[in-house]
Order: structure tokens, then C-alpha cells, then sequence
């Protein structure tokens, strides 16, 4: 590596999103990680799963709104790059398919301030409308420090879908390993 890239490198840390494009009937599930410090990283996601078919309506009302301090999936981890990539593609209840990268200058990233909200988020509740998945991880993303990476979306409304949101941020795109199933064995 030369000096110049080192010095690059090391002044900058990264966030990520994470997207599943099948979830929530193709409308997708995303999700957030970030760079608390070089090469170490706090990533989790609020998975709020639906347990019931959905022609059960009435669980699908009591979906649509969870009251702060209800049962929304929520989890979280810290790791490594690889542990997060790997925790992401074979994660607890959603795997993901890919990610975003983005990059943020070390003087403008905020990971105390991301963390402080990402964990709020386990008692925060879930709305369909106004807190959902897209909310959640634009403001984690925005709070680290990443909003330049989403300023084509100045407010969730401008890309209301998981899908809709992942496409129109700006970063360096991957995709994430996929599990191997006995299914796709045959």
C-alpha cells in the first residue's frame, strides 16, 4: 500500500446498509452498520418479523404498530469486517444480499452518536408509516455521519421502500456470500 493510500484509509471510517430484496413481499428489509473504530464494527438491525399468515388481519394491524418498548426483533453485535459480512448474509432471523459502502471522513464521523441511537432503537417501537425499517437506518446512517451518501434522500418519504432507499444512496456496492442451503444442493 502506498503512504498516500494508507493515510487515505486511515482517515476515514465506514458505514454500511444492508438490503434484502425479498422481504416484506419484494419491497426489501435494510439495515445499518458502522465503523466504531478502525477495522471494528456495531451492526444489528430491528428485523420486526411476522410470525402470523398474512391474510390474518388482525395480526397484520398489530404488525403495522409496535408501542415503544415492544417486540421488534431487534439485535445487534460488534465485530470485525469479515464478522459483520458474514453475521449479515446468515444473520439471526433475515439474511441480506447485499451491502453499501459508505466512506466518511474520520473528522465528520459521529460512531458514539450512531451507537447511542442504533441501541435506542430496541425500545423504540416500529411503525409502518413513520418508523420503519428505511427511518431507522437513515437515521443511524445520518447520525454516523453519512447523510452526504444519502442526499439525494433528505427525508425517508423521498424513497420510501427498502429497495427504492438502497438504490438511490451513494456508495461502493457488494454482495453478500450466500448460504448454501440443502434445497439448492439438489
Amino acid at each position: 500500500m502506498k503512504p498516500q493510500e494508507q493515510t487515505e484509509k486511515d482517515e476515514s471510517l465506514s458505514a454500511y446498509m444492508f438490503i434484502n430484496f425479498k422481504q416484506a413481499l419484494g419491497f426489501g428489509h435494510i439495515t445499518w452498520g458502522f465503523e466504531t473504530a478502525p477495522g471494528q464494527f456495531f451492526y444489528g438491525s430491528t428485523d420486526h418479523l411476522l410470525r402470523r399468515p398474512m391474510w390474518d388481519l388482525i395480526a397484520l394491524m398489530r404488525y403495522s404498530a409496535v408501542e415503544p418498548g415492544g417486540d421488534i426483533d431487534y439485535w445487534s453485535a460488534q465485530g470485525s469486517l469479515s464478522d459483520m459480512l458474514a453475521e449479515m448474509s446468515r444473520g439471526p432471523h433475515i439474511w441480506y444480499h447485499a451491502y453499501k459502502k459508505l466512506t466518511v471522513p474520520a473528522s465528520a464521523a459521529n460512531p458514539d452518536a450512531a451507537r447511542e441511537l442504533a441501541e435506542s432503537l430496541k425500545d423504540g417501537g416500529w411503525r409502518l408509516l413513520d418508523n420503519n425499517c428505511v427511518h431507522q437506518t437513515h437515521r443511524v446512517l445520518r447520525a454516523f455521519g453519512a447523510g452526504e451518501h444519502m442526499s439525494v434522500i433528505n427525508h425517508p418519504w423521498q424513497a420510501p421502500t427498502p429497495v427504492d432507499f438502497f438504490g438511490r444512496a451513494h456508495g461502493v456496492a457488494g454482495e453478500l456470500e450466500k448460504k448454501v442451503s440443502l434445497r439448492s444442493c439438489r
